[in-house]
C-alpha cells in the first residue's frame, strides 16, 4: 500500500539553504582575502576573537535589547556594530584602571546569559522573521563580493606588505597605527610621535583595535594594515542592505534587488565620471574603507544608528528598549567619527518638522535630536577639547579644491563651473532619490533625507586641508545610496512587472559600456563641455534602447516610465565604471583611489623599530633624527609616524603633522599643516644636534628631557660616528642604529 506523502506548507521563517550558501560564499571570500596577508595562526585568532568576543555578544544584545530578528544579514551586521560599541566602552573603562588586557571578559558574561537564561535564550536564538529570498541573497552576495574585491585590489593589494618598501607607503596608516599603539597604554590617547602630547581626536577605532590586540596578541601592523578593515566593511555592507529593506516592502517587485543595488552603489558609485583626466570627488565607501579606518567604523555606526532611528520614528518610540541601543550607538558615534552626530541630528530635525506638519507626535524626533545634540556637545568638549581640527566655514570652497577647478581655472566663473560639474556628477549618480514618490510621507525616509542633506551641506559649506570636508558627504553617502535604490525601485515599480529587474540590470550594464565609450571618445577634448555632451548622449541612447526593447517585448507599463527607469539605472550603475576599471587600471585608480607615497620605512628600519619595542619599556622616550617623509626646496612633509607606530613608544620629535598644535597654526596662517615648520625650533635643534654633532652637553640635554633611547636613521641624514662615544650601542641594521642613553 502506497503511503501518502505529507504536504509541506510554505516556509514561514528561517533562512533557506540557498541563502545560507550565498552568505557562506562571501565569508569564504573574506577569509581568503585575509589569509593573503596573514599567517594561519593570526587568521585563526583574529576570526575567533571577532566572532566570539565581538560579533556574538553584539548579536545577543541586538536581539535581546532591540527585539530584532528580521534576517541574519541585518542581525549579524548590526550585532557587530553593537559588539564593537560594547567592546570600546568596556575597554575605556578597563584601561583607565590598568586592566585593558582583560577587556574581552564582558563577552563571555553576555553569552552565558544568552544561553542559560530561558527568556533570553528564546529571544536571542530564535528563527528570523523575514529570511532573504534565494535570488535576493545571491544578488547581495554578488554585489558585496564585487565591492570587496575592488577595495582589496586598491587597498591591501597595492599597499602590502607594510614597512618593506619606502616607495610604497601611506603615511595615514602609520598615523592610525601610532594612535592604536597609544591606545594600548594611554587613556586618553596621545601623540606618540610628538613626545606624548594630548591628542584630541575621534579615537574609538584605536581603542577597539587595542582591545583586539590585547585579546589576540596579533601585531598592530597586521591588525591595522591587513585584518581589521574587512569585518567593519562587510558589516557596513550588510547594514546598507538592512536600511534599504526599510524602504522597499517585501510585496514590491523591487524588494529583491534594491538592497543589493544599494550595496553596489554605496560601495562603488557616487559620481558619474565623464572627464578622462580628473576625478569628481571619491565619496563611495570603497574609497576610504581601507585607508581611513575611522571612516570605515564611522560608516558602520551611522548605518546602525539610522536603522534604529528609522524604526523608533515609525513606531512612535516603541519598543522603548530600543532607545538603549540608540544611546549606546550615539555614545560610540561621538568618538568614532566627528561627522556622524551632526548629520544624524539634522535627520532628526527633518523628522521633527515632518511629524509636526502632519500633526503627529514629535516626541521621538525631539528626543532623538536632543540626544544627538547633547552627546555631540559633550564630545566636542571632552573628546575634541573644543578643537575643530582645522575645519572652517567657507561656503563652496570645496569646488576650488576639487579637480574640475583646474580644468577651467582660466574662466572667470571657474568656481561656478566646477560646482555645477561636481553637483551634476553627484546628482546623476544618485538620481533615484528624485523618484521616491509617496515614500516622502514616511518619517523614516524623511529622517534619511535629512542625513543626506546634512552630509551634502557639511561638505559644501566647510573646508579643511586635504579636502577632508568630503567626509561629511562620505558619511552620508551610504544613506543617499539607500534612498536612490529605493527611488529607482519605486520608479520601475510603476511598470507593474516583477521582471523589471531585467530592465534595471540591462540598463546598468549598457550604461557601463556607454560611459566607457563616451569617456574614450571624449578623452582628447579640452574643457568639460565636450565630455558632458558625450555622457548625456550615452545616457539617452541607453534609455531609449532599453525602453524600446521593453515595449517591443510587450512588457506592461508606460514607455516613458521605462525610459526614465533606464536612464536612472544607467546613471546609478554607470557611475561605478571608473572604480571597476581601477581593478585593472592604475590610471583609472588615480581618479578615485589613493596611490602609494614615498617616505615609508625600509625593512631594516622597521626591524630596528620593532627591536626597540621588544627591548624597551612602555613610556620610554626615544629621540630620532628622522622627521620628514619628503624634504624638498626647504619644505618638510612631517607626516613621519612609523617609528612611533612600530616601536609603540613616545618619540621626543618624530613628525609633527596631525597634531592639535599643527592644525591650530595651519588654521591661523592658512597653510598646509603637513608642511609647516616645527614651532619649537630650540627643541628640534637640541634633538638633531645630538645626532650631527654629539657632545656630553648635547646628550645631557636629551637625558634631562627624559630620553632613554636614540634611533639614528642613516637614510634621514648625517649621523656622526662619534655618537657611540657618548651613548651605548645596542642594535644596528643596514639603515638604522639604536643607542641607549645611560
Amino acid at each position: 500500500m502506497r503511503a501518502k506523502a505529507r504536504r509541506r506548507g510554505p516556509r514561514t521563517a528561517g533562512p533557506s539553504l540557498s541563502g545560507l550558501a550565498a552568505g557562506l560564499a562571501v565569508v569564504l571570500l573574506a577569509i581568503v582575502l585575509l589569509a593573503l596577508h596573514a599567517t594561519f595562526f593570526e587568521l585563526v585568532r583574529f576570526v575567533l576573537f571577532t566572532a566570539v568576543a565581538v560579533l556574538l555578544p553584539g548579536f545577543a544584545l541586538w536581539r535581546l535589547i532591540g527585539g530584532y530578528g528580521r534576517n541574519l544579514v541585518e542581525d549579524l551586521s548590526a550585532g557587530f556594530a553593537v559588539g564593537t560599541a560594547g567592546q570600546v566602552l568596556v575597554y575605556l573603562a578597563s584601561a583607565s584602571i590598568g586592566l585593558q588586557a582583560w577587556s574581552w571578559a564582558w563577552a563571555p558574561v553576555v553569552l552565558v546569559i544568552a544561553f542559560l537564561d530561558g527568556d533570553a535564550r528564546a529571544r536571542v536564538w530564535r528563527r528570523v522573521e523575514r529570511p532573504l529570498r534565494p535570488l535576493q541573497a545571491w544578488l547581495l552576495a554578488a554585489s558585496t563580493a564585487v565591492v570587496l574585491l575592488i577595495v582589496y585590489r586598491r587597498g591591501p593589494g597595492q599597499f602590502l606588505p607594510a614597512y618593506t618598501d619606502p616607495l610604497r607607503a601611506y603615511p595615514d596608516l602609520a598615523f592610525q597605527q601610532a594612535l592604536a599603539a597609544s591606545a594600548k597604554y594611554d587613556v586618553p590617547i596621545s601623540t606618540l610621535w610628538l613626545g606624548g602630547e594630548p591628542m584630541k581626536y575621534h579615537s574609538f577605532f584605536h581603542q577597539a583595535t587595542a582591545a583586539t590586540q590585547w585579546g589576540t596578541r596579533i601585531d598592530l601592523t597586521d591588525l591595522i594594515h591587513s585584518l581589521s578593515w574587512l569585518p567593519l566593511f562587510l558589516a557596513g555592507c550588510g547594514l546598507v542592505f538592512a536600511l534599504t529593506t526599510r524602504l522597499t516592502p517585501p510585496a514590491e517587485s523591487g524588494a529583491t534587488w534594491a538592497g543589493p543595488l544599494a550595496v553596489f552603489v554605496a560601495g562603488l558609485g557616487g559620481a558619474v565620471q565623464p572627464l578622462a583626466g580628473a576625478g569628481l570627488g571619491g565619496i563611495s565607501t570603497a574609497v576610504a574603507a581601507y585607508l581611513s579606518p575611522t571612516q570605515n567604523l564611522g560608516v558602520l555606526i551611522v548605518l546602525a544608528l539610522c536603522v534604529v532611528a528609522v524604526d523608533l520614528l515609525r513606531a512612535d518610540g516603541r519598543p522603548r528598549s530600543r532607545w538603549v541601543l540608540l544611546v549606546l550607538l550615539a555614545l560610540i558615534a561621538a568618538g568614532a567619527k566627528s561627522t556622524i552626530l551632526p548629520v544624524v541630528g539634522v535627520g532628526f530635525a527633518f523628522a521633527f518638522l515632518q511629524l509636526g506638519l502632519a500633526r503627529r507626535s514629535t516626541q521621538p524626533a525631539f528626543v532623538g535630536g536632543l540626544l544627538s545634540l547633547t552627546v555631540f556637545v559633550a564630545a566636542l568638549i571632552a573628546i575634541f577639547g573644543g578643537s575643530t581640527w582645522g575645519t572652517e566655514i567657507k561656503p563652496f570652497e570645496t569646488f576650488v579644491q576639487l579637480a574640475p577647478y583646474q580644468l577651467v581655472i582660466s574662466n572667470p566663473h571657474a568656481q561656478l563651473l566646477s560646482g555645477m560639474t561636481t553637483l551634476l556628477s553627484w546628482g546623476l549618480a544618485a538620481s533615484g532619490v528624485f523618484f521616491l514618490g509617496r515614500r516622502w510621507r514616511d518619517t523614516g525616509a524623511v529622517f534619511l533625507a535629512g542625513v543626506a542633506v546634512a552630509g551634502l551641506l557639511g561638505t559644501l559649506l566647510t573646508t579643511q586641508s586635504g579636502v577632508s570636508q568630503l567626509y561629511f558627504l562620505r558619511t552620508a553617502f551610504p544613506v543617499i545610496a539607500v534612498l536612490a535604490a529605493a527611488g529607482l525601485a519605486n520608479l520601475v515599480g510603476r511598470l507593474g512587472d516583477r521582471r523589471a529587474v531585467v530592465l534595471v540590470g540591462s540598463a546598468g550594464l549598457l550604461g557601463l559600456v556607454a560611459f566607457a565609450v563616451a569617456r574614450s571618445l571624449s578623452a582628447d577634448l579640452r574643457g568639460i563641455k565636450g565630455p558632458w555632451l558625450w555622457t548625456a548622449a550615452a545616457v539617452a541612447v541607453v534609455a531609449v534602447l532599453v525602453a524600446v526593447v521593453w515595449k517591443l517585448a510587450r512588457r506592461p507599463g508606460n514607455f516613458f516610465v521605462a525610459l526614465a527607469g533606464g536612464a536612472v539605472a544607467a546613471c546609478m550603475i554607470g557611475a561605478a565604471l571608473v572604480p571597476l576599471q581601477a581593478f585593472v587600471s592604475d590610471t583609472a585608480s588615480r581618479l578615485v583611489f589613493a596611490h602609494p607615497f614615498r617616505g615609508g620605512a625600509t625593512a631594516a628600519e622597521a626591524g630596528a623599530a620593532r627591536w626597540l619595542r621588544r627591548n624597551s619599556e612602555p613610556g620610554d622616550l626615544i629621540a630620532t633624527n628622522a622627521h620628514c617623509i619628503i624634504e624638498r626646496d626647504g619644505l618638510c612633509d612631517s607626516r613621519h609616524f612609523w617609528l612611533a607606530a612600530l616601536s609603540e613608544r613616545p618619540v621626543l620629535v618624530e613628525g609633527w603633522s596631525y597634531s592639535n598644535q599643527a592644525n591650530r597654526i595651519a588654521l591661523t596662517t592658512d597653510s598646509n599643516p603637513s608642511l609647516i615648520p616645527y614651532w619649537d625650533r630650540a627643541k628640534l635643534a637640541a634633538n638633531d644636534t645630538a645626532f650631527k654633532s654629539p657632545s656630553p652637553a648635547a646628550i645631557e640635554r636629551l637625558r634631562e628631557a627624559g630620553v632613554r633611547w636614540l634611533y639614528a636613521d642613516n637614510r634621514a641624514g648625517e649621523v656622526s660616528p662619534a655618537l657611540r662615544n657618548y651613548v651605548r650601542l645596542r642594535h644596528a641594521t643596514l639603515d638604522a642604529t639604536i643607542y641607549e642613553v645611560k
